[in-house]
């Protein structure tokens, strides 16, 4: 099992990079589990940007 402080480390990573270059790396590994690895962060990063977009005050009832 991963240290929480090395998950917490690499999400933090992952929000910080372009999408474009998550998505890129996630077709371009060869190696399945450095693929799956890059698209959970992928996923992970647009939920979260999709998250803050959906807070903003123009989407609000």
């Amino acid at each position: 099992m991963l240290d929480r402080r090395f998950d917490q480390e690499t999400f933090a990573w992952a929000l910080k990079q372009d999408l474009e270059d998550l998505r890129l790396a996630v077709v371009k590994a060869a190696d399945p589990q450095k693929q799956a690895v890059y698209a959970v962060l992928y996923d992970y990063a647009l939920a979260k940007r999709q998250d803050k977009l959906i807070a903003q005050k123009r989407f609000e009832r």
